[in-house]
């Protein structure tokens, strides 16, 4: 079945839809002769346009905007070709989840389950509205301008203002490419934080299973086979938590590398020479983006951790006490096997956990005050 024909993985179906416009499903399989090499042309061709003039002005703000604008698009082209590169293993995560969804039973278990995909949905929502107010005060307030301007000033081999024709082309093709733009930006951000969200949720579905287990019944055949049934969904989970981990530890790396000085030139355009309403909402929002790219990711990278860490106690929570001495063999095999720390790692190197959110605000403030001590005498005046 091919990937971009997949409309049943409902906790991602706003990233896939996104994916799919932007053409990075067709990439993924192989069909390269398609609308979507026009498509992605046009969303990564701004990157070396704007690096022609990134240090050509003289006012201190545009240029704090376009280097803004530079290192994110660059480092979104990076991070959608190692997106292309993984897009087919959806099919199997999947699979995966759709074998956990299966082992749901019980109220309990069932509404977790609906807040589980109420809650991704919101988060979906959230990251989707903030890139659309980026798109809205990154492409309308050049029409304020008392001159004819661009939303960008970057290279184009003819000159658009001297022709209304130019104009019009050179204006096309900026709003066309912020769209896509943002477009690309919003799965490639928001699936990994959402993936690990339903890998700690998941895993805390197993443990209401495990803790339940020879409380409802009194057959210990029975009791023996639920526990197995659990091992089972643990291993599972374990692949599952594999799959997507492959997926986004060289993308989540890449975003590592640039926040920090993103979120710091940002910062200092915002603090020292951000004057007009427009632009501030711009910069406000384009540091929410930022954030959102990160916090969500680290927290509920933790929250994986944490959850794989009740799932040695969840084995105890059960009516162990009167089971057979074949349960107690399965739940020390259960056990031994959670006493294993769970930690996920961007490129095999930094951990997707709080503390690296907190070093990247860390790095960025130290950054901010590199560039805000420009007189050398440690003022930021």
């Amino acid at each position: 079945m091919k990937l971009s024909k997949i409309f049943g993985i409902d906790y991602f179906r706003y990233q896939l839809l996104a994916w799919r416009v932007c053409g990075a499903l067709h990439f993924s399989e192989g069909n390269y002769c398609s609308w979507a090499t026009v498509a992605c042309i046009v969303m990564f061709l701004p990157g070396p346009m704007l690096l022609g003039e990134l240090f050509s002005h003289d006012d201190p703000l545009e240029t704090n905007y376009k280097f803004c604008t530079t290192i994110t698009t660059m480092s979104n082209f990076v991070k959608f070709s190692l997106y292309v590169t993984q897009l087919t293993k959806l099919l199997n995560v999947q699979k995966l989840i759709v074998q956990l969804d299966a082992r749901v039973s019980g109220k309990d278990q069932v509404l977790r389950r609906e807040n589980m995909f109420k809650h991704t949905q919101r988060i979906s929502k959230l990251f989707l509205i903030t890139y659309v107010v980026l798109s809205i005060f990154a492409g309308v307030p050049f029409i304020l301008e008392r001159e004819r301007s661009l939303p960008f000033r970057m290279w184009f081999p003819f000159d658009w203002k001297k022709s209304n024709i130019a104009f019009i082309g050179a204006l096309t093709f900026q709003e066309i490419a912020i769209f896509f733009q943002l477009l690309q930006n919003y799965p490639g951000d928001s699936f990994p934080p959402l993936a690990l969200f339903v890998v700690s949720e998941q895993c805390q579905l197993l443990i209401l299973r495990i803790s339940k287990i020879g409380y409802g019944s009194r057959n210990l055949k029975k009791n023996e086979q639920d526990l197995v049934d659990c091992i089972k969904d643990q291993n599972t989970l374990y692949s599952l938590l594999e799959l997507i981990h492959t997926m986004i530890s060289l993308p989540m790396m890449i975003q590592f590398l640039v926040i920090g000085i993103n979120s710091a030139v940002t910062l200092f355009g915002l603090v020292f020479y951000v004057e007009s309403l427009s632009d501030r909402i711009f910069y406000v929002f384009f540091l929410l983006g930022l954030t959102l790219q990160t916090f969500p990711l680290c927290y509920y990278g933790t929250k994986v951790q944490e959850s794989f860490e009740d799932l040695h106690y969840a084995v105890f929570c059960s009516n162990w006490v009167d089971q057979s001495a074949t349960y107690r063999g399965y739940m020390l095999i259960i056990s031994e096997r959670t006493k294993r720390q769970q930690i996920l790692l961007a490129g095999n190197l930094v951990p997707i956990h709080l503390s690296t959110f907190v070093a990247c605000c860390k790095g960025a403030y130290s950054y901010f005050t590199l560039m805000a001590d420009r007189d050398g005498q440690g003022s930021f005046l």
